[in-house]
Parts: structure tokens; C-alpha cells; sequence
């Protein structure tokens, strides 16, 4: 395996400015993309029941912000000034700015996950390798690649595999191991990846959004139901699962709810007794964009619970990601 180190020069980033927040309110917050025709598509943070809604970043490219383990740093995607791709974008709760990586290009199709000692962003690159027969048809080839934060250059953890890029989640506490979907014969499904040596093994058949919990232990991860079953469209609404395994053993998993349409997005608590998602209806089986109107909801991970959190007529909501660090443990919901 030929993997890289680059270095940065000073001339490859630059920031913006945006609002710090190290006044944030204390307690535990939610990071929530979202889009509505007044403040078009920010970041904001909210508190577990949707209250004290503060905009972090207007105009993000990412589906879901990523935070470091003190809830200090936070990642996302965003395509600064005429940027053809999205870049690894960083913003820390004690500056005023947001930094623009412009050498780590996100032409992998995913979010950046930042690690959890908020020291570097690993993200996923596709390149295309050629145009099959028919319709649209292409073939690419990706690779997982890191972020130093500290020194700015960027490396190859992965070798070029051929066929969709793998699309990062999240990454293990002891920041080791990424948590990613993966496109098989068999569908999707949540794998591991170690960073150091980049092999790469299963967490989950048929599954998507993989996030480890807070200690590592297990993964929760979203399955499409009836796609899974009839191997092609059936026509009918789609139906997904949040579900959650433990960490070593792929072959079983427990199920935490099921419903009709997109569940997306997943994130744990700081606790590790509670998961949020979006919850968005869906017309058709293998369309996954969120839609005005869907919700943020949270339910314990023992399925009892479910709590709607934020919604609107004119508000999509995208991911989201609870905020770590002292004192932000939401805990278990009371019903």
C-alpha cells in the first residue's frame, strides 16, 4: 500500500468569521443542520427539548456537524469562497473563527469526523476511474485520507478501492478506529476501519450510519428494511430501523424502532442513554434528501420514549450530533 504525507503551506487555508461559542448555555445541546427560507442552511445548537436555538455557521455543505470529545472543536464541510468541492471546515468554541483547509478536498460525496482529541479530521476522496455502459453508469475508486490540525498536512490511510467510497460516521473513543458505511455485494453495510493500519472489517450487515456510543462498546446504525428483504424497489414506502449491536459481534443486533420512512443520522448522547435522528417521510424507496416538515427526534436506547424535538412547517432538518464534554449529558428520558 503506497499511502502519502503531504504537508501544508500557510497559503493552503484560510478563516471567516464567525460567532465563538464559549458562551454557550450549559447543560446538554444538540448541533442540528437545518434549512428554511428565512436563514437559509446554518449549524445552530438547541437544547435537548429544541429550546435556545443559537447559530454557530450559516451556509455549512455538510449533512451532520462533528465535534471533539470536549465539545470544543467542531467539523463540517463547507465550500469557502469558489471552491468546486466542499473543504474540511474547523471552528473551535474559544475563537472567533472558522478555518477553511483548502487542500482537504471532500470530493468523496461525505462529512469530515473529527477525532476525539480534536487533533485531526478524517474524511473519505473519490476519484473517477471511468464511464461504463449504459445510463449514468461510472466507475470511481476512494480512499480514506486525515487532517493534522496542528501541523496541516494531510495523509492517505487507505488504498484506492475500486467502487462507491466508503462514507465516514464516526470515530471510536480512543480515536483508533473508523465507523463507516460501505457499499458490497450485499449491499451497505457498517464497517470498522483501523487508522493505523487501515484493514478493515464488519459491524454491521445492512447498515448505514454507523456511530460508536460513548464507550465504545456498540455501534447504533440505521437498516432499510424492505430494501433488504426484496432486493429491489417494491413500490412501497420504505421502511427503516434504528438498531444497535455491540462491537465484536456482527451478527446480531436489537432493535430500538421501526418506522415508515427515512430514519437518519443517528448520534449518542454524552451518557449513552439516548440517540437522536431524523425522521423525514419519503416517497420512494433510495430517496434519503431530507424534506421540509420532517423532525429531530431522541428516544432511549432501550426504545422507550420517543420524543419529538424540533420541527416547522418550512424547516428541514438535516443530521445532527450531540455536543460532548463535562456537564452536557442528557441522560435518560422520563415518560
Amino acid at each position: 500500500m503506497n499511502l502519502r504525507l503531504i504537508t501544508l503551506v500557510l497559503a493552503a487555508f484560510f478563516v471567516f468569521s464567525v460567532p465563538a461559542w464559549s458562551a454557550e448555555p450549559q447543560g446538554p445541546r444538540l448541533g442540528v443542520v437545518t434549512s428554511d427560507p428565512e436563514h437559509g442552511t446554518r449549524v445552530i445548537t438547541i437544547g435537548p427539548g429544541g429550546e435556545s436555538p443559537r447559530t454557530l455557521v450559516s451556509e455549512p455543505a455538510s449533512e451532520r456537524p462533528s465535534w471533539s470529545g470536549d465539545g470544543n472543536v467542531l467539523a463540517l464541510a463547507s465550500r469557502g469562497v469558489d471552491e468546486a468541492w466542499p473543504v474540511v471546515a474547523v471552528a473551535r468554541g474559544d475563537t472567533d473563527e472558522l478555518r477553511f483547509y483548502r487542500h482537504a478536498v471532500l470530493d468523496g460525496g461525505s462529512d469530515p469526523v473529527i477525532t476525539p482529541d480534536g487533533q485531526s479530521v478524517v474524511y473519505a476522496r473519490a476519484q473517477f476511474v471511468k464511464e461504463l455502459p449504459g445510463r449514468e453508469n461510472y466507475l470511481f475508486k476512494g480512499s480514506i485520507w486525515s487532517l493534522d490540525l496542528v501541523s496541516g498536512s494531510i495523509r492517505q490511510r487507505t488504498g484506492w478501492r475500486l467502487g462507491f467510497p466508503v462514507v465516514p460516521s464516526s470515530i471510536s473513543p480512543d480515536g483508533s478506529t473508523l465507523a463507516a458505511a460501505a457499499y458490497g455485494l450485499r449491499g451497505w453495510e457498517a464497517v470498522a476501519i483501523d487508522l493505523r493500519s487501515g484493514h478493515t472489517r464488519r459491524l454491521a450487515q445492512e447498515a448505514e450510519d454507523p456511530v460508536f456510543s460513548p464507550d465504545g462498546s456498540q455501534v447504533a446504525f440505521v437498516r432499510w428494511k424492505n430494501w433488504r428483504r426484496g432486493g429491489a424497489d417494491d413500490g412501497k414506502p420504505p421502511i427503516y430501523e434504528l438498531r444497535v449491536a455491540s462491537v465484536g459481534d456482527s451478527s446480531r443486533s436489537r432493535l430500538v424502532l421501526r418506522r415508515k420512512g427515512l430514519l437518519a443520522w443517528p448520534s449518542w448522547d454524552s451518557s449513552g442513554s439516548r440517540l437522536s435522528f431524523t425522521k423525514s417521510h419519503v416517497f420512494e424507496n433510495g430517496y434519503e434528501d431530507p424534506e421540509a416538515g420532517d423532525k429531530l427526534m431522541t428516544i432511549n436506547v432501550d426504545g422507550t420514549c420517543l420524543t419529538r424535538v424540533l420541527t416547522a412547517p418550512r424547516l428541514t432538518v438535516v443530521g445532527s450530533a450531540w455536543q460532548p464534554g463535562l456537564g452536557r449529558e442528557a441522560g435518560p428520558l422520563s415518560c
